[in-house]
This record gives C-alpha cells, sequence and structure tokens, in this order.
C-alpha cells in the first residue's frame, strides 16, 4: 500500500512539484532558452551558447568546417 502524497511523488520524480516550472537563466546566441543545470559555453566577446547549439555556431557564426581526416 503506497501512501506518499502524490506531490511529494511528483517532486521525487522530477525534482518539482507539478503547477511549479523551471524559470530560464537566460537565452542564447540562438535565442533558445538555457536553464540553471544546463552546460553553455561563453565566448569571449561574451555570447552564450546552449552545448547543445555549439556545433550549429561555429559552422553558422565561425565558418569551421567539419571533415573526415
Amino acid at each position: 500500500m503506497n501512501v506518499e502524497h502524490p506531490e511529494i511523488t511528483q517532486i521525487m520524480q522530477t525534482g518539482y512539484p507539478a503547477d511549479m516550472q523551471k524559470e530560464p537563466e537566460g537565452t542564447d546566441y540562438f535565442g533558445n532558452e538555457y536553464f540553471a543545470g544546463e552546460e553553455i559555453v561563453i565566448t569571449e566577446d561574451n555570447e552564450v551558447i546552449r552545448l547543445e547549439s555549439l556545433e550549429d555556431y561555429l559552422i553558422e557564426v565561425k565558418g569551421i568546417r567539419f571533415t573526415k581526416a
């Protein structure tokens, strides 16, 4: 028999109650929101790029080409 309160179960599974949403910490170069705990890259020009968008940034902004040797 499970006697745990449903809100406690929700918090244990997700870390947040159902009615509480994470607030973004900011937006990256591409306008994507990033949240506390996410990995980001900050350029020397103070541009913020989410790690998931780094390859796109390098290709589109810096003109870097990825090839096989």
